[in-house]
Order: structure tokens, then sequence, then C-alpha cells
């Protein structure tokens, strides 16, 4: 299930229309170097399953993905580097334990990341931006069980995507943006981590 959502979000951008990503233009060509930018986005956070011992039994974790949605701040220094402020709401995932008898749900979790990605722009002369990064975070969990222990957390991503800037809209920017999170829950007893999927709009400021 999961390798058919990547797919199709593949399948969507790859798919957009030549002549709209024509009417697309570079917001470096404008000179906008030392802005500020705010905006939204939304995303699809797919959490990987784990193991662990719940009672001194060993357990399979699987989770649900689940749809969530943020605001963002960004700080473009340059033609290569942007400081990116994320805040996200993530919808709540169903938490199932499997043994190797039963399978229960146990709860719902819910969290709240709030991250900060150091994001280096590849240089393409194009209107197309992508981005590496990586960052720190703090993670809002919310998970009531009497069996499992999350508690928030701090911890660390990875993060990659593409800015694309958008013509008809005068200082706008398309963002497609994905990160690996790995929040530090090791001494918890669930312990998560997870790909989020976002796409969203920027405006800057002149």
């Amino acid at each position: 299930m999961k390798c058919f959502i990547t797919f199709i979000w593949i399948v969507f951008f790859c798919a957009l229309p030549i002549n709209t990503w024509a009417q697309w233009t570079s917001v470096y060509e404008t000179g906008q170097e030392n802005t500020f930018g705010v905006g939204i986005q939304l995303s699809h956070l797919s959490m990987n399953d784990s193991k662990n011992t719940m009672n001194g039994i060993s357990v399979d974790y699987q989770y649900d993905d689940v749809p969530g949605f943020g605001i963002h701040m960004l700080y473009t220094m340059n033609d290569f580097f942007t400081l990116a402020i994320n805040v996200d709401h993530m919808m709540d995932s169903d938490v199932i334990v499997k043994t190797a008898n039963t399978k229960v749900k146990i709860g719902e979790l819910s969290t709240i990341p709030l991250t900060v990605s150091a994001r280096f722009h590849l240089p393409t002369d194009t209107i197309f931006k992508p981005y590496l990064g990586l960052g720190f975070g703090y993670y809002f969990n919310d998970f009531e069980s009497s069996f499992v222990d999350v508690d928030d957390a701090f911890g660390f991503h990875y993060t990659f995507g593409a800015d694309i800037w958008i013509n008809r809209l005068e200082n706008t920017a398309l963002n497609i943006d994905c990160k690996y999170l790995k929040p530090d829950t090791e001494n918890d007893s669930l312990d998560w981590d997870a790909w989020n999927f976002g796409i969203g709009l920027t405006y800057f400021f002149k």
C-alpha cells in the first residue's frame, strides 16, 4: 500500500501538462535573495512498521498512513541556501500490535512535528530548483494506552525536494518536499520513524 501511494505521487507530478510548467519562472531571476516567505502545505505521513517487546513478548507494531497539514516559514539567504521552519499536524494513526497468534488495535498515535531544516539548493539555471537538506525537530506525541508509553521527543530528519516558482502568481512558489523523520523515542515502548510527503505554496515578501 505504501509503495502504491508513493507511485501515485510520482505519476501525478510527472503527468503535469507541459504548457503549465512553461508558465513558471524562477524566483532567483528576479533577484529575491535575503527574502522571507510563509506558506501552507498538505502532507502524507507513512510510518514504518517496527518491532519491540510488550510484557516480555516480541511484537510487531503496524501503523496506518495518515494525512496532515501545516504551515512553514522560509528564509532564503542566496541561490544555494534556505532555512526552513515547519509545523505539521498529523492525523491519528491506528496502532496495531501483531504477535504470532493475535492482531489487535491498541490505540491511536498523533504527532505534531516542529522542525528546522537547512536546505542546500542545487544549481540548475532552470525553473526547477531541487534541494537536499537536514535538520532537527521536536515531536509532540499523543498516545493514551496502559500498555505503551510515548513521550514527546527531540529528533533529526533528512529532506529533499524542489521549489518551482509560479509566474502567474507573483512571488509565489510551489514546493514539493519529502522528509525522513526519526524522533528519539528509543527509550519508549513505541519506537517509530516515518516518511512525510508534502506539497505546498509559499509567498515571498520582497
